[in-house]
């Protein structure tokens, strides 16, 4: 997916709510945004924007000499989550479709986003994401994820921010995890998981943990290490969780299935979804490059 227009403010705008994060010095805020400010002047709209958001990041972490200046947020934000896990887990016990009840916590999850709402840490977590309980999901895009998984050997599970990993874990344990490869981040990246939060959360004793080689917040496949390439393309079936992982991956030839919520106007503009809406997409490679079909929840309806 390329980088719209209306991406390039929301690029200036997390430059500076980047750096507000990670330093009061404003000094660094003001040399972060003149560098934020030069590159999307010149920026590639042909281009994936969490390419761009990368490079907003790097110089953050450059500018203010903080390899991650996330971490603490991270940590909070996990241990918010595992906190919830049990609760959460008796309740997808008792449910008549444990498996869609872990879906919709998946996707509710994905509410967890500090590029989005810098505020969110003050919301309550849980209820946020238990709301997404009453939204159905697409009965046939339900019945397609069921067949795939059980005719997949080897199944990658792309996972997006912290804290939202629990609710990842809480679908994988529905899953067959002998077949699961979970994925994070070879290098921090604003929120998203690296192998410090797949630790943390137990996602290392429940399954297969691989990280991609990049600090993106998305998956950019030519950015990415050669050994998680040779995994993407050998696997079976994806599931990618996070628009920035969409942003990436949306023209890619594989069965992939993307879990997430529409965050901002460009997605509105690129699949009909309104703002704030759980969007659940199957799209299915073929066997030469190009041949590339796809199935969407209805647009707007709320699933």
């Amino acid at each position: 997916m390329k980088t719209y227009p209306e991406c390039v403010p929301c690029l200036l705008r997390q430059a500076l709510e980047g750096a507000r994060h990670a330093t009061d010095d404003e000094a660094v805020v003001e040399e972060v945004l003149r560098s934020a400010g030069r590159m999307v002047a010149n920026v590639d709209l042909e281009a994936p924007t969490p390419l761009h958001i990368g490079e907003i990041h790097r110089n953050i972490r450059r500018l203010t000499g903080d390899p991650d200046p996330y971490r603490a947020a991270k940590d909070r934000f996990n241990r918010t989550v595992l906190n919830l896990y049990p609760d959460l887990k008796e309740l997808i016990g008792r449910s008549p479709n444990p498996l869609e009840t872990a879906l919709l916590l998946a996707v509710g999850g994905n509410e967890i986003d500090m590029i989005v709402d810098a505020g969110l840490e003050k919301a309550d977590i849980g209820e946020s994401v238990k709301a997404f309980l009453s939204i159905p999901l697409h009965g046939s895009l339900i019945d397609e994820f069921k067949s795939s998984v059980r005719s997949a050997q080897e199944i990658l599970y792309l996972g997006d921010n912290a804290g939202e990993i629990v609710l990842d874990r809480l679908l994988m344990e529905e899953l067959p995890t002998e077949k699961i490869t979970y994925v994070v981040k070879g290098n921090p990246v604003i929120n998203d998981v690296t192998m410090e939060d797949a630790r943390a959360c137990g996602l290392t004793e429940l399954v297969e943990v691989i990280d991609n080689g990049t600090d993106l917040p998305g998956t950019v496949l030519d950015q990415c290490a050669d050994a998680f390439r040779e995994r993407f393309f050998r696997a079976d079936l994806v599931i990618s969780k996070g628009q920035g992982n969409y942003e990436s991956l949306s023209d890619v030839n594989r069965n992939l299935f993307f879990l997430f919520k529409a965050k901002c106007q460009v997605i509105t503009l690129h699949l009909g979804y309104e703002v704030g809406s759980p969007v659940m997409i199957h799209t299915r490679g073929g066997d030469r490059p190009g041949n590339h079909s796809a199935t969407y929840a209805q647009p707007n309806s709320g699933t």
